[in-house]
């Protein structure tokens, strides 16, 4: 008999699995919070859908418990991003590898990747319910229903293409399944329905769940200088720093806000920072602004420039001039003035500034989220040990990685292994 697979979450996990039950034949529902799926997908990459990285993927995740690791690295042996290339190419999306090893579409455009995903859904007769509120699951010995309700809307007589209508009244209604994905997401940008109401029925079904934080997601510092500085971008080597003890160190491009740090490297590191603070253990983040400078300054015939000047040279010019107050130097002073030992005390504080960390940015501005539901509470076809017919997928389990494609890599092939193994045709038996 063709099994009924029900989906929870119509965001890139839950369309991969989706997709792939549907080509082993089952009759697939997705039930989507939003008004449509894939919201947040049309956000990755810059809107240019960095859909894998070819590169090892050794390093690049993290979980809270150790163990899950080895879980995290054998599902992505088992469908890595060559299978993902191949899998979207099947779909009818091709795709190039750049130089860092991230894979996009030929087209660098994420809604290709959407509208392929969709395409494929509507070809293999996948049912879409958009605007539904799961309020219940149900497990009988057979499999199970869901409780929902779903918002009804009616076009406004004249139509003037500003936000959507109101929805006019709510109908309930029910679904029965003999096998449930649940993809609903984490609590990362929350406006394109990753509300952290996957969690919730997670409970319902009988998991416990890792404290959940922000991750890949900018710094919010102490200090009234921010203002000053807004705005600059710089080359820098940054290291962080957990009640004095190393704890993370990246290289790239910083972005300097009106509230703290920001850019790759900082989201690299941010789900470390974010877990200290949550502790309440002290975060300090050094900053050398001089990393990618060749050799050491000379002051050798410089003593006519301002100091700001000399440092404008080296770095950012509202950099310059912040460290030239920090340090006591005047606007107009000169390098003959100031005297070397002050200059070079300005050049050592570029490559020494430090920033203390107050807190992560919000769930709203996080591209994902550590914690969740503990892997070890899934089998390796990611089918729930507490929960029989129920599988879990997604940014919804405790799994995160850094920026470069590798979250979306982790989406795709839990998708894809729970909706061939939910179908009855897993993926290690092709």
């Amino acid at each position: 008999m063709t099994e009924r697979i029900a989906i929870i979450g119509g965001g890139a996990s839950g369309l991969a699995a989706a997709v792939a039950a549907a080509q082993a034949g089952a009759a697939v529902t997705v039930i989507e919070h939003r008004d449509r799926v894939g919201k947040k997908l049309l956000m990755t990459g810059n809107g240019k859908c960095n859909l894998t990285n070819m590169n090892d993927v050794h390093g690049k995740y993290y979980s809270s418990n150790a163990d899950a690791l080895s879980q995290i690295y054998r599902t992505l042996e088992r469908f890595n991003a060559s299978d993902t290339r191949a899998f979207f190419q099947g779909l009818g999306l091709y795709t190039r590898e750049k130089r860092d090893g991230g894979v996009y579409p030929m087209g660098e455009q994420a809604s290709t990747v959407l509208d392929v995903l969709r395409s494929a859904c509507l070809h293999r007769g996948v049912c879409i319910l958009t605007d539904c509120d799961v309020h219940k699951i149900r497990q009988t010995e057979s499999g199970g229903r869901i409780s929902y309700s779903r918002r009804i809307y009616e076009q406004p007589a004249s139509q003037n293409g500003k936000g959507r209508p109101t929805p006019v009244r709510e109908e309930k209604a029910g679904l029965t399944y003999d096998k449930l994905i649940l993809a609903a997401g984490s609590q990362a940008a929350p406006a394109t329905g990753s509300d952290g109401s996957g969690y919730a029925l997670a409970r319902q079904l009988g998991h416990s769940i890792v404290p959940v934080l922000p991750a890949l997601v900018q710094l919010r510092c102490a200090g009234g200088y921010f203002k000053s500085i807004a705005g600059v971008r710089a080359q820098a080597a940054i290291t962080l720093y957990v009640d004095g003890t190393k704890a993370g160190a990246e290289v790239g491009e910083l972005q300097l806000t009106d509230y703290g740090i920001s850019g790759i490297p900082v989201f690299q590191i941010s789900r470390i920072a974010a877990a200290a603070r949550y502790r309440k253990q002290a975060c300090t983040v050094h900053i050398d602004f001089l990393a990618q400078l060749e050799g050491e300054p000379s002051l050798d015939g410089q003593g006519h420039k301002r100091v700001e000047e000399l440092l404008s040279g080296m770095t950012h010019k509202k950099l310059a001039a912040l460290i030239c107050r920090r340090l006591g130097i005047g606007v107009q002073e000169t390098v003959a003035q100031a005297g070397a030992e002050r200059v070079l005390a300005c050049i050592d504080a570029l490559r020494h500034f430090e920033v203390d960390v107050s807190e992560p940015n919000s769930f709203e501005n996080a591209q994902v989220c550590s914690g969740g539901v503990p892997l070890l509470e899934v089998s390796e076809d990611f089918a729930s040990l507490k929960c029989p017919g129920v599988y879990l997928v997604g940014e919804l389990l405790d799994c995160d990685g850094i920026c470069g494609g590798y979250n979306l890599q982790w989406a795709w092939a839990t998708g894809v292994l729970a909706g061939r193994a939910a179908a009855g045709r897993p993926w290690r038996n092709q």
